[in-house]
């Protein structure tokens, strides 16, 4: 099967071009139009009007366009049988390049009309010359092809590589804000052990007063009133404001001799025993010196009541503060929950709290970490609630898998950014929206899925919003 080599004599450049170069020899008129080219000479420069057209018979000229930076770069190496400003020669329009020779030789240098001419009078030129005209337009437009191509390729390859560097400064970005959190957290993790440490030694100081006194006050005999009635305040229970009105007139019917309202109102607070110990002791003692005995069981109790609060308190700052330890503990979840609700009592005093926390296997998971994924969570949701609702808090397991969910009884989540709540830096309060913090929620997820777990969010049927975070059960750390 014969080969398709196309039309040759079109292709061969190096005959045609010979037969001009004969012509040129035999046909003075022609003679005269012969340019020497020397090296590093400037036939034209870029946005010059061009008058001639050349026609390279010997040598080498190098095509370059200086770009708008002032860069310059080299687009093509014209050799012998190529016409050099042959765009602008057939435009009429500035050059589009500077032509430089970087190889000594000859052209041909004609004007349009010298061209247009030769091409009407010398038949024998006509021909050749036209073939070297359309050579060269194909060589462009071959050339034209292939550097398409090649852009097609380097915009897929630069398209691929921006893709790439998106990724890489997105998970740049997430490790940098990641990194902001782990130092706040170190820093809050320091400032709450330290607090915990001032406020602890003055409770400390005031639980041992408080049992030194009870101490003095045992050293007196059982059948004293005085005894009695200090060790009947250290039992007292408070009463709301109705029941004290109630008591107070009631007091006021079984002592009648007792006639200011101070008097009157700790008497009210006494239990029927107590008051029956004082009904007794009345002629040997004043009734404000029993009553002092009783509200100084009362305070004391008070006192013990308030320490023990502080020490609870503290000792939930110093659970939850674990960050910056950033280790894995095998703990029960639970504990980490309870320890997050008193530490945010002050934000969830004004909701109703629900709190079923079934009973769920323990797990080795990293304390500190979690606790902020509640307290996240527990914030967001007192936020979109506007300190006014309801929030439940239940946990459950199943096979191996332990499952906590926070839901509250607000607006929910607008349907047109929940799937994009735990996006780094994507928050809705520039929106006008309630919900969403910007960091607090990404850094939850992220939390979630270095524990092994996931995290969804949804809004509920009957409103509100839901987030349900599975943990898997692991037995060793």
């Amino acid at each position: 099967m014969e080969s398709n080599q196309g039309i040759s004599w079109l292709n061969d450049t190096e005959t045609i071009l010979r037969f001009i170069q004969r012509l040129v020899s035999e046909l003075d008129e022609l003679k005269d139009h012969l340019l020497v080219l020397k090296e590093n000479e400037v036939l034209f420069s870029q946005g010059e009007p061009l008058e001639d057209v050349y026609l390279l018979l010997e040598g080498q000229v190098v095509l370059t366009r200086t770009q708008a930076d002032d860069s310059e770069i080299t687009l093509t190496t014209l050799n012998p049988g190529s016409f050099v400003g042959l765009i602008a020669f057939t435009t009429g329009e500035p050059t589009l390049t500077t032509a430089k020779i970087t190889q000594q030789g000859l052209a041909l240098k004609m004007k349009p009309q010298q061209f247009e001419q030769y091409l009407s009078d010398h038949p024998r030129l006509k021909h050749p010359l036209q073939q070297l005209m359309l050579n060269n337009m194909i060589q462009r437009y071959k050339s034209n092809i292939r550097l398409q191509t090649k852009t097609h390729l380097l915009n897929k390859e630069l398209g691929k590589e921006r893709d790439d560097l998106k990724k890489a400064y997105k998970r740049l970005e997430e490790t940098h804000q990641q990194l902001i959190h782990q130092e706040k957290m170190a820093t809050l993790g320091e400032l709450v052990a330290g607090f915990a440490h001032e406020v602890n030694n003055p409770a400390s100081a005031l639980m041992r007063s408080a049992e030194n006194l009870i101490e003095i006050y045992s050293t007196f005999e059982e059948s004293d009133s005085t005894y009695k009635l200090f060790k009947l305040g250290l039992q007292s229970e408070p009463l709301d404001s109705a029941e004290l009105r109630k008591q107070m007139l009631k007091i006021e019917k079984q002592f009648p001799w007792v006639h200011e309202r101070a008097s009157v109102r700790k008497l009210a607070q006494m239990p029927d025993n107590a008051l029956e110990v004082i009904k007794d002791q009345r002629k040997k003692l004043d009734i404000e010196s029993l009553t002092n005995h009783f509200e100084a069981g009362r305070m004391i109790h008070n006192i013990r009541i308030a320490s023990n609060r502080i020490a609870n308190l503290v000792k939930s700052l110093k659970s939850y503060s674990r960050q910056d330890q950033n280790k894995e503990e095998f703990i029960d979840i639970r504990e980490g929950i309870k320890d997050t609700v008193l530490v945010l009592s002050n934000r969830l005093k004004y909701v109703n709290l629900n709190l079923h926390l079934n009973d769920i296997p323990k797990t080795c998971v990293q304390v500190g970490d979690l606790n902020q994924v509640w307290t996240n969570i527990l914030v967001n949701a007192c936020d979109a609630l506007n300190d006014s609702g309801e929030i439940t808090i239940s946990t459950k397991h199943s096979d191996d898998q332990i499952l906590i969910e926070i839901t509250d009884n607000g607006p929910g989540i607008p349907e047109d950014i929940i799937h994009r709540i735990f996006e780094a830096n994507f928050t809705t309060k520039n929106q006008g929206a309630k919900f969403g913090l910007g960091l607090g929620l990404p850094i939850s997820n992220e939390i979630i899925r270095r524990s092994g777990g996931t995290i969804e969010a949804k809004n509920l049927d009957e409103g509100g919003a839901s987030f349900r975070i599975s943990l898997p059960v692991k037995s060793d750390c």
